[in-house]
């Protein structure tokens, strides 16, 4: 649902491939979008993939590349995959050009009004209609889709996810997530998905933790994969686990670690975020203290922190702890410098986040 240097953003100089009908040449060297299509079109999705990367690394702030990737990947069942370069979007195109997705949408609306019954185009419409959070969008394009191709495993994993993601007809829901697990049972991705179902949308924290136990033994070491198994150990009252996901998780997303001035009880620091960057708050405290923290933001509703010992050993950790926002009180077993580290989950977000320690 994402580990690299981010770079900041330059002018977007917009469009996608398919547009009214027409298509609009986006070239690379060698590489041309409309090449890149038309594999994806012949079901040679590995080559589509080769065809959108040589016009990625041309052309790292311009969209069309990453949408046709982003497309192939998912043709091809790399849903994580898929979701990382969308978190390429976000950290280089989207700050700039917030009306990215609605663009990238207009171009699927309008390949589709050539051909309803597109699959590769009902599959990306999809797909950015639900890392966009538009659920209802997104069961109304599936239930397209299923139409075309009944026994999609990714239609049907997708429609179990926009389910469960919007608490509507979660039984039909979780039939959709069985009917892709029957049908991939050894795809890390498909597994990751319904672990993702059953951490954000249907809380069921030993569904979620055996499938995104499955989706880590089956390769996909990724952020948000450490991240729904925390969840599942903070729910199971495991702290210490948990800890040590999330500070997996920071440690992944994070470029850069910056370290703030000591945090005393009963002070606020207001911390400014980019992409990549990660806090690194001195807290000390005595043996016996609670150590209070929260946080809040009114740039993004998504923060993630874990408290490391004076020895740097993570000791405790939140996410989600209210709505969104992290929190955590934690008893001081040792008097010395703990270490707070906090950043916006996966660290994709600009903003100001607001630590405060009661």
């Amino acid at each position: 649902m994402l580990r690299k240097t981010f770079a900041m953003i330059v002018i977007l100089t917009l469009m996608l491939t398919h547009f009214g009908g027409a298509v609009v040449s986006v070239k690379a060297d060698q590489c041309t979008a409309e090449q890149g299509q038309l594999f994806i079109e012949t079901g040679q999705y590995k080559k589509a993939i080769s065809e959108f990367t040589c016009i990625i690394d041309a052309q790292p702030t311009e969209v069309e590349g990453y949408r046709g990737r982003i497309e192939a990947k998912l043709l091809l069942g790399h849903y994580s995959d898929a979701m990382r370069d969308f978190t390429l979007i976000t950290v280089l195109i989207l700050p700039e050009h917030p009306d990215v997705v609605s663009t990238i949408l207009a171009g699927y609306s309008a390949r589709l009004a050539v051909d309803p019954n597109n699959v590769a185009a009902l599959t990306g419409k999809s797909f950015m209609q639900w890392i966009d959070y538009d659920y209802p969008s997104t069961i109304h394009t599936l239930n397209q889709l299923l139409q075309v191709q009944p026994a999609s495993v990714y239609g049907n994993l997708f429609l179990g996810s926009s389910r469960l993601l919007k608490g509507i007809a979660t039984a039909k829901g979780i039939k959709n997530l069985d009917f892709a697990l029957d049908h991939a049972p050894n795809s890390p991705d498909v597994h990751f998905i319904v672990a993702d179902a059953y951490t954000y949308g249907l809380s069921d924290p030993q569904r979620a933790f055996a499938e995104a136990t499955l989706a880590l033994n089956g390769g996909l070491d990724t952020p948000r994969v450490h991240a729904i198994l925390a969840s599942s150990y903070l729910a199971f009252g495991d702290m210490t686990s948990a800890a040590e996901h999330i500070k997996m998780h920071i440690d992944m997303v994070t470029t850069e670690f910056v370290t703030t001035n000591t945090m005393d009880p009963d002070t606020t620091n207001t911390l400014e975020l980019v992409a990549g960057r990660t806090y690194t708050i001195p807290v000390p405290a005595i043996v016996g203290e609670t150590i209070s923290i929260t946080t809040s933001s009114s740039d993004y509703w998504d923060t993630i922190l874990v408290l490391l010992d004076p020895d740097g050993t993570p000791v405790a950790g939140a996410d989600d702890s209210w709505f969104y926002f992290a929190e955590l009180d934690w008893v001081a077993e040792e008097t010395g410098t703990y270490l707070l580290q906090v950043t916006f989950f996966e660290s994709v977000n600009i903003g100001e986040v607001v630590v405060t320690r009661k």
